[in-house]
């Protein structure tokens, strides 16, 4: 058995529904006992209310007993990532979420060490923009080899919107910008660089967003300069660079409304939806390559990649801290429904 904690929010929603249809029946949790037993009466699966403030209790160690794995899709992921892992480790048992938290992320793949002793695997970013981000990624790097930089820009085409991706937003923003320079991840501005992108639907702007998919790029590919880059106009990553940690700062205090029942979020539209991520990557000589993977409505394949990768993880059973490409393949990302790379 495996636990889905989250599971009445946006996107754990969308993953039990997902589950549900590929033949799964995972232990439903989270923190409100109330909207545990609303979504357990509906689907008829067990439920267990795991709060986090004290994750070393006793009770929270016994609703672990007989879990193989638990799958985090509880965001913002700086307040639950930590707490869950320790208890995983604690237990013995192999944790995923779908964060693109960078913080976080980084955090999780410092588990390494404790991971390996246990005998568990930790995976973070087993969502959208990580198992696609590194998916291109590694496909450019393959094309070229010798790649001394890579760009990648992401636009994900969402037909819902979830109080905790707003909050980890919110946290993103206000931990300040990230590149990968000289095969570091250092500190930058956030939007210190923009550029265009021509696309099948006209000129895009981009401009670079701290994203965990830098660090899951570095890992599996060594590229030593790397930058990722989200939609925005110019004036917005003018503004970006100038005010958005103290933006960041100004919403993580206000918070987000606590939300009081299950939810089924994504619109009937969203199997029309595609995403797209284009990777370009230059070497020495001033030769470059690019690529295209287009996919489906953001939540919609997040949820499918957290519960493909749950399935890879229940019978490949890795071991150690791993992006989800460093564990499951560089092309598990093609595994996924309306998934495909185009190179240009």
């Amino acid at each position: 058995m495996w636990m889905l904690y989250g599971a009445y929010g946006t996107t754990g929603r969308l993953i039990l529904d997902d589950a549900v249809r590929r033949g799964h029946r995972p232990l439903l949790a989270g923190r409100d006992p109330s909207r545990l037993a609303a979504l357990a009466a509906q689907t008829g699966l067990p439920w267990i209310a795991l709060p986090l403030d004290s994750p070393q209790s006793a009770a929270a160690a016994a609703a672990l007993a007989g879990v193989s794995a638990v799958l985090n899709a509880a965001g913002p992921f700086f307040a639950t990532g930590a707490p869950i892992r320790r208890l995983c480790l604690e237990a013995g048992v192999s944790y995923l979420d779908v964060n693109g938290e960078i913080d976080d992320f980084v955090e999780a793949l410092g588990d390494d060490d404790m991971a390996r002793a246990k005998r568990i695997a930790i995976i973070p970013g087993a969502g959208f923009g990580v198992v696609f981000g590194e998916a291109l990624a590694a496909h450019v790097a393959r094309r070229m080899p010798d790649a001394k930089w890579l760009r990648l820009s992401i636009h994900a085409v969402n037909a819902s919107s979830s109080a905790g991706a707003a909050l980890s937003t919110a946290s993103v923003l206000a931990g300040g910008g990230y590149a990968v320079t000289a095969g570091e991840l250092r500190r930058r501005p956030i939007a210190f660089t923009t550029w265009r992108l021509k696309t099948q639907k006209g000129v895009l702007r981009f401009a670079a967003a701290p994203r965990a998919e830098l660090v899951a790029a570095l890992r599996f590919t060594g590229v030593q300069e790397i930058v990722t880059g989200v939609p925005l106009s110019l004036a917005a990553a003018i503004v970006m660079r100038t005010v958005g940690r103290r933006v960041g700062t100004m919403l993580l205090r206000r918070g987000a409304p606590k939300k009081t029942q299950t939810e089924s979020p994504v619109s009937s539209n969203a199997q029309h939806l595609r995403s797209h991520l284009w990777a370009e990557a230059g070497n020495e000589a001033g030769e470059r390559v690019t690529s295209m993977l287009e996919t489906g409505e953001g939540y919609r394949l997040a949820a499918a990649a957290a519960v493909h990768a749950v399935e890879k993880l229940l019978e490949k059973r890795p071991i150690g801290a791993l992006t989800p490409a460093q564990a499951f393949g560089a092309d598990f990302a093609l595994s996924l429904p309306e998934t495909r790379i185009h190179d240009l």
